[in-house]
């Protein structure tokens, strides 16, 4: 296989894999670019691990909780969102969620090069693989129901350089320029002061965010 004979949907998996988010899982390839069919979307992963454009690897995750909508969303001038009901809504979902093997795959270096983006052949932090897959949800929704959000939409990697002495967001909504223009993050068991602190440096930004 060469870059010429790759399709549209292998080009948007990769641009996927290499600006957007780190992993995808093969039940989230499976299901939003195969319609389900597991058989299909294994081959022609597996044909893309071939030529060394994607690694397919087993991470230990937590199953992700329903991924619909932004659990808190604010713009400057609002009031600030209940930080500990935001926190109490991120901590619940979670509970009693088992932890399980999740086939996954990510870009490789190989990738990054052909599409411009990042990625470095391997998950840096495998213990954030549930965090990782459920920011990968967030896009897959974002792709389905606001395709312009999910075009604008760029990983913490790309954009984590531009961020001196403020935290990086775990990815961005960016406008034609680049610039970002609203924060995206995905909530782990967060507890108020992490909730507060997010939207504080947020808030001294003037930069508008959606805790998913």
């Amino acid at each position: 296989m060469s870059a010429r004979s790759l399709t549209d949907r292998d080009l948007e998996i990769l641009e996927a894999l290499t600006l957007k988010v780190r992993l995808l899982a093969l039940r989230q390839l499976t299901s939003h670019w195969w319609n389900g069919e597991l058989a299909n979307a294994r081959r022609r992963m597996r044909a893309l691990a071939g030529v060394d454009l994607v690694e397919r690897i087993t991470v230990s995750a937590r199953t992700l909780p329903p991924v619909e909508a932004p659990i808190a969303t604010w713009q400057s001038g609002q009031p600030a969102p209940a930080f500990g009901s935001v926190a109490q809504r991120l901590q619940s979902r979670w509970l009693r969620r088992a932890v399980r093997p999740v086939a996954a795959y990510i870009a490789t270096a190989r990738a990054a090069q052909l599409l411009g983006g990042r990625a470095r052949g391997e998950l840096k932090h495998p213990l954030q693989a549930a965090h990782d897959l459920g920011l990968a949800a967030v896009w897959l929704c974002l792709r389905r129901r606001a395709p312009r959000w999910a075009a604008a939409f760029r990983s913490e990697d790309l954009l984590a350089h531009t961020r001196r002495a403020q935290k990086c967001p775990d990815a961005f909504i960016v406008d034609e320029a680049g610039v970002p223009v609203w924060a995206i993050e995905f909530g782990g068991s967060y507890d108020t002061a992490r909730v507060r602190a997010f939207h504080e440096d947020c808030a001294r930004r003037e930069l508008p965010y959606q805790i998913w």
